[in-house]
C-alpha cells in the first residue's frame, strides 16, 4: 500500500529538523547574521521611541512581573534588566524590531523576514542553552519556510487586507523555536497546526494611522512559542493546516488562485533568504525607490522645495493601495506612524529636509508645514507594467514653476539583491540605531558578537548587552 504524500507542514518540519549547519551555504549564513544584526539594531533604536512604553507594559503584563528583583524567566528582552518567559521576551523584541518599519522585506512574498523569527530563535538559544550554530540553523530553516508561505500567493493576501508578516510569521516563529525546544516529528507538525488558529494581522491600521502593525511580528513570535508549548504537551494540530480544505490558503484567499507547490519548492536548494532586502529608510518598503528617485532629481538639479509645482508618482496598484490612496489623507498624515505609509509625506521630507530617517517620524515632524506643502503637490498615475510585487520600483516626475519637468526612475529598491547595499552599510545602520539606547562601545561589542554568532557556545554575551539598553 502506498503511503500518503506528506503534507506541506510535514515537509517543512522535516526540513527544519534535518537541516545541518554544515549544509548551509556560507553566503546564507552571512546573510542570516546580517539580518539578525539589522533587526536587533532596530529593536535597540525603538527602546528610545515613544512606542516602547506600551509594548513594554504589555510584555510585562504577560508574565505578571511584580516588584521583586529575582529573574522571572530564562530569556532576555531589549531594555529589561530582569529576564522574562520566552514568549514575553520574544514578543517585546519582535514588536520593537518592527515598530520603526525599518526592518527587512523579502520582496516577492512581501514578508518582513527577521522580525517574527530572530526573537524566538534568540529566546530558544538562551533558554535552552543552545549555541550560535544551532540558533543560525533554526533561523535559516524558519526563514525559508516562512517566505514560501508568502510565495504560494504573492501579493494576494495583501490585496485582501492580510499582513503576511503576522500570518506566515507565526509559523516561522514556531519553526525557529520548536527544534531548539527539542520538538520533533508529530509534535512539531502539530505546532504548525496550532499556529493556524493563532495567525492574524490586518492592514486596517492604514485607515487611521494606528501603530498596531508593530504588534504583528510580536504576536506572531508569541504565538509560535505558545504553539510549541501546547504541542510539547501533546496538544494536537492539523497537519493540513496550510493547504487543507479549511487551511490557511483557502480560508484567507477564498476563490483566489494559489500555488500549493510553492510551499515546499526548492527547500535546501534554492535559498530564498538571499533574496531578502534591507531597508535604508524607516518607512513602507514600497516607498523606498521613489525616495531614491527623488534624491537623484534633487542632486542633479538643485532647487528649493518652494519651486515645486507638482510631483507625479507612477506606481503599481499594490503600492497605490498602501501609500498613495486615499491621496488627500496621505498628503496630511495624522500621526507619525501614518507618515511611514504616506509617500507624499516621505517625498516632502526628501525635498525639504534632504533626508527621511528615524527623526522624521515623530508627531512633531509630521506637522511641519513646509513638508506638508510639498506633500500636498503629490499626485499618482497607475502603472500596470511594473513588475510588482516581485520588485518595488519607483518613478517620479517633478514639475517646477516655469514649466521644467525633471524625471527619475529606480527599477529596484536599494537594498535588494538587484540593487544591493554592502555589509558595511548594514553595520553602519546598526551602529546608528543601537547608539540610541547603548553607549557606542557596547553597541560595537554587540555587533562583533552577532557577526561571530557561529562561534558562540552560548548567546549570553549578547543578551547581557541587550538588557542594558536605556531610553
Amino acid at each position: 500500500m502506498t503511503a500518503p504524500a506528506a503534507t506541506a507542514s510535514e515537509t517543512l518540519c522535516r526540513f527544519s529538523e534535518s537541516l545541518r549547519f554544515e549544509d548551509i551555504p556560507p553566503e546564507v549564513i552571512d546573510k542570516a547574521k546580517l539580518l539578525t544584526l539589522d533587526l536587533l539594531g532596530i529593536s535597540l533604536a525603538a527602546r528610545a521611541d515613544p512606542i516602547d512604553a506600551s509594548l513594554r507594559a504589555a510584555a510585562r503584563a504577560f508574565d505578571g512581573q511584580g516588584g521583586g528583583k529575582i529573574d522571572t524567566g530564562p530569556c532576555s528582552a531589549v531594555g529589561e534588566t530582569r529576564k522574562m518567559p520566552a514568549a514575553s521576551a520574544a514578543f517585546l523584541n519582535a514588536a520593537l524590531g518592527h515598530s520603526l518599519d525599518f526592518d527587512d522585506t523579502h520582496t516577492e512574498s512581501i514578508i518582513h523576514t527577521a522580525a517574527p523569527i530572530v526573537p524566538p530563535a534568540l529566546a530558544a538559544a538562551e533558554g535552552f542553552r543552545r549555541n550560535g550554530r544551532e540558533m543560525l540553523r533554526s533561523m535559516i530553516a524558519a526563514f525559508e519556510a516562512t517566505i514560501r508561505i508568502g510565495l504560494a500567493a504573492p501579493g494576494a493576501f495583501h490585496a485582501r487586507g492580510f499582513h503576511m508578516t503576522a500570518i506566515a510569521g507565526a509559523f516561522g516563529a514556531a519553526l525557529a523555536y520548536g527544534p531548539m525546544a527539542s520538538l520533533s516529528g508529530r509534535r512539531l507538525v502539530s505546532t504548525l497546526g496550532i499556529c493556524g488558529s493563532q495567525a492574524a494581522g490586518l492592514f486596517e491600521y492604514l485607515e487611521d494611522g494606528s501603530p498596531v502593525k508593530a504588534l504583528h511580528p510580536g504576536w506572531a513570535a508569541h504565538s509560535g512559542i505558545m504553539a510549541t508549548i501546547l504541542a510539547g504537551g501533546d496538544f494536537g494540530g492539523p497537519a493540513t493546516v496550510l493547504e487543507g480544505r479549511f487551511g490557511l490558503l483557502r480560508s484567507h484567499l477564498g476563490d483566489e488562485p494559489f500555488n500549493a507547490a510553492a510551499l515546499t519548492d526548492g527547500l535546501g536548494h534554492r535559498w530564498e533568504t538571499l533574496a531578502t532586502a534591507y531597508k535604508p529608510y524607516p518607512c513602507g518598503h514600497v516607498i523606498h525607490a521613489f525616495l531614491d528617485a527623488a534624491q537623484t532629481v534633487r542632486r542633479e538639479k538643485g532647487f528649493e522645495s518652494e519651486k515645486i509645482e507638482s510631483i507625479v508618482c507612477h506606481a503599481a496598484k499594490g503600492a497605490i493601495d498602501l501609500v498613495l490612496d486615499p491621496i488627500e489623507a496621505k498628503r496630511r498624515p495624522r500621526t507619525s506612524y501614518e507618515g511611514k505609509f504616506s509617500l507624499p509625506y516621505c517625498l516632502g521630507n526628501i525635498f525639504v529636509r534632504g533626508r527621511c530617517g528615524v527623526d522624521e517620524f515623530t508627531d512633531e515632524a509630521v506637522r511641519e508645514e513646509r513638508v506638508l506643502d510639498v506633500a500636498g503637490k503629490v499626485e499618482y498615475r497607475q502603472d500596470d507594467t511594473q513588475d510588482f510585487p516581485r520588485f518595488l520600483p519607483g518613478k517620479i516626475e517633478v514639475r517646477l514653476k516655469g514649466g521644467e519637468t525633471l524625471a527619475a526612475e529606480e527599477k529596484h529598491q536599494r537594498g535588494c539583491p538587484e540593487n544591493p547595499i554592502s555589509a558595511e552599510d548594514i553595520c553602519g545602520k546598526f551602529m546608528d540605531n543601537a547608539r540610541r539606547s547603548l553607549p557606542p562601545s557596547r553597541a560595537g561589542e554587540a555587533m562583533d558578537i552577532i557577526l561571530g554568532l557561529e562561534k558562540l557556545d552560548r548567546v549570553d554575551p549578547l543578551t547581557v548587552i541587550l538588557r542594558e539598553a536605556e531610553k
